[in-house]
């Protein structure tokens, strides 16, 4: 398995086969102040699997760590991999998915990874760098103090 898409996002869905990403590939927040609580973002995934690879279930990690320890936000499921019907002998198949996580708490500033797991292998580091500053907001909105 090799993960060729790996991104954070403000919300994503995957329907039909298709990812739709609103407002992807991003890496910073900005907060006024710590803690801070961001209220929804996405990580986005594309994994493929190779034809030999399949058919097998394994469980796919998620897990946000901040300078190498875990922060406690975590996810893991059951990933069942088959053969799409009509896929060529030899051919990879790709399986997209979009997992979202919802009020997010960041006690501290620093650097931050979404580890990307399959079983035991690790598939990717998700760079998320947390800092505090001035945030701008736009007149009228009183909704979220981060980015």
């Amino acid at each position: 398995m090799e993960l060729t898409t790996a991104m954070l996002a403000d919300g994503a869905h995957q329907a039909d086969g298709k990812l739709y990403i609103l407002g992807g590939q991003w890496d910073r927040i900005t907060v006024a102040n710590f803690p801070a609580v961001h209220p929804s973002m996405a990580v986005v995934l594309v994994i493929k699997v190779e034809y030999n690879e399949a058919p097998k279930t394994c469980t796919l990690n998620i897990e946000l760590t901040l300078d190498g320890r875990p922060t406690g936000v975590k996810l893991a499921g059951q990933m069942s991999i088959g053969h799409a019907a009509g896929l060529k002998r030899g051919a990879p198949q790709f399986a997209a998915t979009a997992l979202t996580f919802v009020n997010v708490q960041f006690d501290s500033p620093g650097r931050y990874d979404w580890i990307v797991s399959v079983d035991t292998d690790v598939l990717a580091h998700i760079p998320l760098e947390v800092v505090q500053g001035t945030v701008l907001v736009a007149p009228g909105d009183h909704g979220s103090d981060l980015r």
